[in-house]
């Protein structure tokens, strides 16, 4: 028993032991007559029972002001203090009341749980202030409370993290328009004073089962997941929970837990391909790309976890021991060909980048004009101002530059045009599209110009036959890698390739 329970029973002793005393004393009143001890008992009494009363009186209005002060504390439970939108906790007492009220007998209509965010709160609040990024937040809650309505639960449960709870009919289009219209809401952008700032969302979506046994941790982490798989097809982009995606969290757990041993037990290592000039020939250079051999599962693709380990933190040092080993292995390499090397977005928005890469090169005694950093279309939009910077440094460092994946991203002409960079790489779903319509030739020679047009060169990856290498030279591309000109090789094989063509030119 509660002490509030308990000490509540004593009120209600108290009071029915008050009004008994007084009741006794007006019965001994009305049937005796008054002597010194029937007058003194009934004093007794009626003392006793006043007493009890006060007591209780006094009992009752403490208990009163503490229901008050409970009811205020679980209202602040309930609401989220930055926006006032629900809290989490709040959420989950909307979801049970929802579940309850439901009419299970109504089997078309189906409950989802939308949970939605946005991954530039964190830039905004380091940029420009906590208070900066709690406006943000309540301008977002606002858009998405005059859309939601009354129609159902929103909460603010974590961050930058929005959920709604909506009933649908049987028609998934009317699920589908209601997270569109969500997502739209969220991801434009917001301006406060004179700066506006850029939002994009994504979306995750579970049903919520109003059936026993419904549990609203369960729902929300479907939710969440759902939403994380969202993010990898772009933004602005939302899916619906399946199972399989939470096998595929406990794929990434499980790779997470074995990344942070792999370069412990040395099972990284990286192949080598190489980079043509497609008018000449001559070989220019070889892009860095990292494997993983896992001693008991064997090769373990990059796709599967350099994202793991960018979400996990690990990638800051198995994107270091890359740099290292690619320019250690390009010293040995003749002079004149450059060494390519991916780097990740976190790498790159670390604050000692470029001090570590600084101090590699150093170390490894590689010329900063003979690597060459391929970073990613997609990173030029998220903070352009802070890119232009680092390009400059990069730059001034005589490190080339080469936006890789073009023509995948949300990049547009004004930003690229005040980037200085040496390259852009058109990426491989467009190779694979040559040839199968005049339009698709016709989009990379468009890149091809643009590229020029911007002063920089233009390579193509994935080439694997002829064709799409003689309708690349046509439309002006200048150089090329693929499995057609020659697959990724181990350093070992590097060196033999590099002997034969040396052997070769001496010849000639």
């Amino acid at each position: 028993m509660s002490k509030n329970l308990f000490f509540r029973a004593c009120t209600v002793f108290s009071s029915g032991f008050g009004a008994a005393s007084l009741a006794l004393w007006s019965t001994r009143m009305s049937f005796s007559g008054i002597d010194p001890q029937i007058a003194f008992a009934s004093t007794g009494s009626i003392i006793a029972g006043l007493a009890a009363l006060a007591g209780a009186g006094c009992a009752h209005a403490y208990f009163a002001g503490g229901d008050e002060k409970t009811l205020h504390f679980e209202k602040a439970l309930r609401t989220d203090v930055v926006t006032g939108l629900l809290s989490r906790t709040g959420l989950e007492l909307a979801l049970k009341e929802l579940v309850d009220k439901s009419d299970k007998s109504k089997s078309l209509d189906h409950y989802y749980v939308i949970s939605m965010d946005f991954d530039e709160l964190k830039l905004i609040n380091n940029v420009y202030g906590t208070e900066t990024g709690n406006a943000v937040l309540k301008i977002l809650a606002n858009r998405l409370s005059s859309l939601v309505g009354d129609a159902g639960p929103l909460a603010r449960t974590n961050g930058s993290e929005y959920v709604v709870a909506l009933k649908v009919g049987h028609d998934k289009l009317e699920l589908q328009a209601a997270v569109e219209a969500l997502l739209s809401a969220l991801s434009k952008p917001v301006r406060i004073g004179t700066i506006s700032y850029p939002v994009y969302a994504n979306g995750g979506i579970a049903e919520l089962n109003t059936g026993s046994g419904t549990s609203f941790e369960k729902v929300l982490r479907h939710a969440n997941l759902a939403r994380t798989n969202a993010k990898q097809s772009g933004r602005g982009s939302y899916t619906i929970y399946h199972p399989e995606m939470s096998h595929q969290a406990s794929y990434n757990q499980w790779l997470e837990s074995e990344l942070s041993y792999a370069l412990q037990r040395e099972e990284f290592r990286l192949v080598y391909q190489p980079q043509y000039d497609l008018n000449s020939g001559a070989l220019k250079g070889y892009e860095a790309l990292l494997r993983w051999t896992h001693h008991e599962k064997g090769a373990i693709s990059p796709a599967d976890f350099i994202s793991v380990a960018e979400n996990c933190g690990l990638i800051q040092e198995i994107g270091t021991w890359v740099l290292r080993r690619a320019c250690l292995d390009a010293v040995q390499l003749q002079p004149d060909l450059r060494m390519a090397v991916n780097v990740s977005t976190v790498q790159l928005e670390h604050p000692k980048f470029i001090e570590t890469l600084n101090a590699i090169l150093a170390e490894t005694g590689l010329p900063a004009s003979r690597l060459e950093l391929e970073i990613t279309e997609n990173i030029l939009i998220k903070d352009h101002m802070r890119m232009r910077r680092l390009f400059k440094k990069l730059n001034q460092m005589e490190v080339a530059i080469a936006i890789d994946d073009f023509g995948t991203g949300y990049s547009n002409l004004t930003n690229l045009s005040e980037l200085c960079f040496d390259k852009i790489k058109i990426d491989k779903s467009f190779i694979d599209r040559l040839d199968q319509s005049k339009e698709r030739n016709l989009m990379i020679a468009t890149i091809v110009n643009l590229g020029h047009s911007l002063g920089a060169r233009v390579i193509a990856e994935g080439i694997e036959n002829e064709a799409q290498a003689i309708l690349l030279k046509a439309a002006g591309c200048n150089l090329v890698q693929g499995y057609h000109f020659g697959k990724p090789l181990p350093f070992e094989e590097v060196l033999a390739l590099e002997e034969r063509t040396f052997d070769t030119q001496q010849a000639a």
